[in-house]
C-alpha cells in the first residue's frame, strides 16, 4: 500500500502525514495541510495561491508530457 494520499483541492499526492480529512458536501475527502492554511488567508493570497499552484501543475504535466515523447534508451530506433 502506498504511503500517499490524493489532495482533491490541490490535485497532486502527498505523504499521509500532511494530510487530514475534510468534510465537504459529497462527504469526507482527503485535503492537505497546505490547502487548509491557505484557504484560512485573504482574497488575494488565496488568488495568489491558486495561480502558483496551477503553474506548479502545468509544469508537472508538461514534463510528464516530455518523458513520454523522449525514446527508450534501450529500445532500437528504426
Amino acid at each position: 500500500m502506498t504511503d500517499t494520499l490524493f489532495c482533491y483541492c490541490c490535485r497532486i499526492h502527498h505523504p499521509k502525514d500532511q494530510m487530514r480529512r475534510f468534510a465537504t458536501r459529497q462527504g469526507e475527502r482527503w485535503r492537505c495541510l497546505r490547502s487548509i492554511e491557505a484557504a484560512g488567508r485573504s482574497l488575494g493570497e488565496r488568488d495568489a495561491y491558486g495561480h502558483r499552484q496551477s503553474e506548479l501543475n502545468r509544469l508537472a504535466a508538461s514534463e510528464l508530457a516530455e518523458r513520454a515523447l523522449m525514446p527508450h534508451p534501450y529500445i532500437r530506433q528504426a
